[in-house]
C-alpha cells in the first residue's frame, strides 16, 4: 500500500478496475480465461480490503459458518495498529 493511500482508495480503486475488466469481451477463449483470472484476482484484494476494514468475510462459499471478526496480526495485536 502506498503511504497516501488508506482503504477506502484502495476500495475505490478495485471496484473501479473490477468494472474496467467486466466491461471486456472476448471471443476468444484464452483471453477470455485470462479475463476471468483477472477478475478472481481483482475480487480477492477487493475482499481483502473490506476484511481489514470490517473484520466481514467474504461471502464466497469458503467461510460459510465462521463468525466475522476484527483481523489479529502475527504477534496477536489488532491488524488497525499497524496502520
Amino acid at each position: 500500500m502506498k503511504p497516501t493511500e488508506n482503504y477506502e482508495q484502495l476500495l475505490e480503486r478495485f471496484t473501479k478496475r473490477i468494472a474496467q475488466v467486466q466491461s471486456k469481451t472476448s471471443s476468444n477463449t484464452v483471453e477470455g480465461e485470462k479475463i476471468k483470472e483477472q477478475l478472481d484476482y481483482l475480487r480477492g484484494c477487493k475482499d481483502t480490503i473490506e476484511y481489514l476494514m470490517t473484520g466481514k468475510l467474504p461471502n464466497d462459499g469458503n467461510h460459510d459458518g465462521m463468525k466475522d471478526h476484527k483481523p489479529i496480526g502475527k504477534h496477536g495485536k489488532a491488524l488497525d495498529v499497524l496502520d
